[in-house]
């Protein structure tokens, strides 16, 4: 672990940026965590309903409220995070490992108190994903010169969310009333249109014991014809998300 003369971590923000989504596949940009360090997992119980019920923008705005959460717990410092749309996930080290465990329960009861959703969240510690035969490693993709964004590979981040699933590292909700730091979280971008009748998602995960060198060539094949495609498939539109006022779920912004 690298740390600085203060304690403080920096693993993470020693990782080189690279540029190019391209190179997504490429091992050289991926980094092994730390075996000391801790994946967090949280996600929406029932998400599907929910979002089928027209709650999508709390549910979003459930899963923000980790990263919030858990950002502001350590004091806007760099720790890798993705966001699920019903979840999140990120990983930390042993010297934040309490501050996100508390921020990870007071937003579980949160979740729970203030949009009526159900929030699973465990943490992982990364010595038990390998244990699994699993690897758990992690890039920074820079979309720009100001923007960084955690990728994760190895297959491990996949088995902690499926081990949260199964109750295991569960991580239990604060009493009721407990308030997390959510400051800065906001959610007002509106829905995109489909610009030609629809938005397609595609998710390709590798299936057990899978030729790695084929996995790496399908994804690369599949952005080769993405960034050759109008656009570079990209939905959002060039002066980007429609934005009105009020916003839509501007009262879980409020509540938060």
């Amino acid at each position: 672990m690298t740390t600085t003369p203060d304690g403080t971590d920096i693993f993470y923000g020693s990782i080189p940026v690279f540029r190019g989504f391209g190179s997504l596949m490429d091992p050289a940009v991926y980094s092994p965590l730390p075996d000391d360090w801790t994946v967090g997992v949280a996600d929406i119980v029932e998400s599907t309903k929910a979002i089928a019920n027209q709650r999508y923008k709390a549910v979003n705005m459930a899963g923000a409220a980790v990263i919030a959460a858990v950002t502001n717990a350590l004091g806007g410092r760099e720790f890798p995070f993705v966001f699920g749309g019903d979840g999140a996930s990120f990983a930390v080290a042993p010297s934040d490992l309490a501050r996100a465990r508390d921020a990870l329960a007071a937003t579980a009861a949160w979740v729970r108190q203030d949009l009526d959703l159900k929030m699973r969240v465990a943490l992982v510690p990364v010595k038990d994903i390998r244990a699994q035969g699993l690897d758990i490693k992690v890039a920074r993709f820079g979309p720009s010169a100001n923007l960084s964004y955690a990728m994760f590979s190895g297959g491990g981040l996949g088995w902690a969310d499926a081990a949260m699933k199964r109750g295991e590292f569960a991580v239990p909700a604060a009493t009721p009333g407990t308030q997390p730091d959510l400051s800065g979280l906001s959610c007002r971008f509106e829905e995109i249109p489909s610009a030609r009748g629809l938005i397609l998602s595609v998710l390709v995960v590798p299936a057990k014991g899978a030729d790695p060198l084929a996995f790496r060539k399908v994804i690369e094949d599949i952005i080769r014809l993405v960034e050759q495609s109008p656009d570079a498939g990209r939905p959002v539109p060039p002066d980007g998300p429609p934005l009105r006022w009020p916003p839509a779920g501007v009262e879980y912004e409020a509540r938060a």
